[in-house]
């Protein structure tokens, strides 16, 4: 429906969470260090820690009778906010496993794991770098995955060439799965199906839209959840009105949103990361932009989005390949629910899918490990595509293509409830607030 056309309902007019580093004997958990600066990391098997002031220079051989996982995070950068949430749900699966005896492989032989993390600085190059290190001179033979698509490519790549097994938790570029790589998979869902269920949802109100509103960052991730939004709009009918590529260097989008507001969309889809969906928020409520809905594709659904935005980051919508809504069994934590009352308990703020998906990837090599007579790369490979089961991230389970077969759920964050997941009905804990009020009537 036009906004014009109800233009009496529409006038036209860091992060404080609790953070520390752990390296805890008797657990075998490795530790985070040098935050802010990427030269430190700090690895901790049952009984020692080790520290490391240079990530380039190879570190130590993995422990006897240890599997180590080793990896790159953005723990600073502009991805920091949400790289942080997967290093906290690696370091904590890790623990709890480590707590609960380690991993009896499939050999007999029982091992502890040991994590190795260390900054990338959400620079993909870097990244590519410290993969690299890790193989060659670290020795470590099973990969966790970076945050963000583009930085997963450029270490993918890493992964193939030296016949590494990576289990990715935070790369979702559908190019990550149309390249014949099998020594990958991916805890999330490609990226071109993350806005069908929300298009999906807008179609079922009583006053659905008729016009929409593309903005997309030039990187994997975002041109592909805006390439899948298109097919879905124009499946449903809906006018794509604006259609917008934001640049990596874009700290304004008052220019596009005027866009928006000129071209009257009902739908505003905004493919960026958080910071992006920060400043979108800052800026609708700044220039009095209305929409009926304002989306992102997931980067805005956590903690840190709401504590930057405040009122602003109200009525805002996100996609979820997590139900937190439906409490699944879990062999490492017990349940979802939890999952979520120890991550809340051992880091301050309650987890997002991110977080359930880091700590997935920890247990399907858990998994792989359990499955092979012989641990080594290639039969550790062959069994985590064939992996299958339950967690407190939902069923587990691979396509041919190393992508996890899920659909999204639908998220809102709402003015004192927070955030709800609002669709499918027969998930939900809250009903949509659709569609959204006008500036004016907040």
């Amino acid at each position: 429906m036009s906004r014009r056309s109800h233009a009496s309902r529409r006038e036209r007019s860091n992060t404080n969470r609790r953070r520390f580093l752990k390296a805890v004997g008797g657990a075998g958990v490795a530790g985070l260090a040098g935050c802010l600066g990427g030269e430190s990391t700090v690895t901790a098997t049952a009984s020692e820690a080790s520290d490391s002031s240079d990530e380039d220079d190879g570190g130590d051989e993995p422990s006897t009778d240890t599997i180590t996982l080793g990896g790159s995070m953005s723990l600073s950068g502009d991805r920091s906010d949400i790289g942080r949430l997967y290093a906290d749900a690696y370091e904590l699966t890790v623990g709890r496993i480590n707590d609960a005896g380690g991993v009896e492989a499939g050999d007999g032989i029982p091992y502890e794991l040991e994590l190795v993390l260390r900054d990338d600085e959400s620079d993909p190059s870097r990244s590519e770098v410290i993969y690299q290190n890790l193989v060659d001179q670290a020795g470590i033979d099973y990969l966790v995955g970076p945050y963000s698509s583009a930085i997963t490519l450029s270490t993918s790549d890493v992964a193939a060439n030296a016949e590494r097994p990576m289990v990715a938790g935070g790369g979702a570029s559908s190019q990550i799965f149309e390249r014949d790589n099998e020594w990958i998979v991916s805890l999330l869902p490609a990226a071109d199906t993350y806005a069908t269920t929300s298009i999906e949802m807008t179609m079922a109100q009583p006053d659905p839209p008729s016009s929409a509103a593309i903005l997309a960052k030039a990187d994997p991730f975002n041109q592909d959840t805006a390439e899948g939004a298109r097919g879905i709009l124009q499946s449903a009918g809906i006018n794509v009105v604006v259609d917008e590529t934001i640049t990596a260097e874009t700290t304004d989008l008052s220019t596009s949103l005027a866009l928006v507001e000129d071209a009257d969309a009902d739908v505003l889809l905004l493919n960026g990361y958080q910071e992006d969906a920060v400043i979108a928020a800052e800026q609708l409520a700044s220039e009095n932009v209305d929409v009926d809905m304002a989306w992102a594709p997931g980067t805005n659904l956590t903690d840190s989005f709401r504590e930057q935005t405040g009122e602003n980051g109200d009525y805002w919508y996100g996609p979820s390949p997590w139900a937190t809504t439906v409490d699944s069994a879990d062999d490492v934590f017990g349940s979802t629910s939890e999952f979520i009352s120890a991550i809340e308990n051992e880091y301050g703020y309650e987890p997002d899918y991110h977080s359930a998906a880091a700590s997935a990837v920890v247990q399907t090599f858990q998994r792989a490990f359990t499955a092979v007579d012989e641990l080594t790369p290639g039969t550790v490979r062959n069994a985590i595509r064939g992996v299958q089961f339950d967690s407190l991230y939902g069923p587990v389970q691979f396509d041919e293509d190393g992508a996890i077969l899920r659909d999204m759920v639908v998220y809102q964050w709402q003015p004192e409830a927070g955030r709800q997941l609002v669709w499918p009905e027969q998930v939900s804990e809250a009903n949509s607030i659709y569609p959204m009020p006008n500036w004016d009537a907040r």
